[in-house]
């Protein structure tokens, strides 16, 4: 739940005037370092895409809000009340913040890229919290069913940043969970006893749904658009048919053929007898 759940954060910004974040800018309250921590804070959700850069501007006096980030139809502020600064005087703020996807908490350090050597000065670098998940406790108490009372039940409390809820990061924790465990032995498909061979023979990782490939939001609703549901609907398609589907560019197939590739996988694979019997056409197992 905290460590494996991705997110988007900002991870760099730029304010003009600013060239380090032991400064000062006339007519702000705060000192730079202030609103750099603030920023860090800000909730942000996007729909598709792995980054984006978003701009800033206010005119003083006045409260500078995460409401005052300009965004598009992609990306989503949460918390736009969450207050970034102050400006006390009649002066203008503008910065440039850039938005990335990534998992847990990565400080500044662990993101030098190739280029830092030539980085433009006054590119402010931040740690970032990519984690939608704050907070997570649990308990287990004491349980009773009819007139059983050996039993117990387990308390999960969570608090996020709103651009998940607690139900979604729960399935999608327990999602992960599943599919690291799948190296060990296939337990989707097990009932009490002796365990079960695959329907008609066909590798279960080809039985999963495309959910579990974990795709953008976007390309997932493209491929299921057009009747894709499972890992083995998928990898029968090949490049050109799938670039043929609405909405779905380069960079979607790109990211698919990522996916495939970390699981031994590829586009334009072959499979006898799909779909196997039990599974459907609308994308339900039978």
């Amino acid at each position: 739940l905290l460590s494996s759940i991705p997110g988007f954060a900002i991870t760099e910004v730029e304010i003009d005037g600013v060239l380090h974040e032991y400064t000062t800018v006339e007519g702000l309250q705060e000192d730079v370092l202030d609103v750099l921590l603030n920023l860090k804070d800000v909730a942000i959700r996007m729909h598709s895409g792995d980054s984006a850069t978003l701009s800033l501007s206010k005119q003083g006096p006045g409260t500078v809000t995460a409401a005052d980030i300009r965004t598009d139809h992609n990306v989503e502020i949460i918390n736009g009340d969450h207050v970034i600064c102050h400006l006390t005087k009649d002066t203008a703020l503008n910065m440039r913040l850039k938005i990335e996807r990534g998992f847990g908490y990565q400080p500044a350090a662990a993101r030098r890229r190739p280029d830092e050597e030539t980085r433009t000065i006054g590119r402010l670098m931040l740690d970032a919290s990519f984690s939608p998940v704050r907070r997570v406790a649990y308990a287990v108490e004491a349980a009773r069913v009819e007139q059983r009372t050996d039993l117990d039940k387990l308390v999960i409390d969570i608090e996020t940043n709103g651009t998940i809820d607690a139900e979604e990061a729960v399935r999608t924790a327990a999602d992960i969970l599943s599919d690291q465990l799948s190296v060990f032995g296939d337990f989707t498909h097990r009932d009490r006893g002796a365990a079960k061979p695959a329907a008609s023979g066909v590798d279960p990782v080809l039985l999963r749904p495309i959910d579990d490939l974990e795709l953008t939001v976007r390309s997932a609703n493209c491929l299921k658009a057009e009747s894709i549901y499972y890992i083995g609907d998928l990898i029968q398609k090949t490049e050109v048919e799938l670039l043929k589907t609405p909405n779905l560019g380069k960079k979607s197939l790109t990211e698919i053929k990522e996916v495939l590739a970390q699981r031994g996988l590829a586009l334009g694979m072959k499979l006898e007898n799909w779909p196997p019997a039990g599974v459907a056409q609308h994308g339900m197992l039978g």
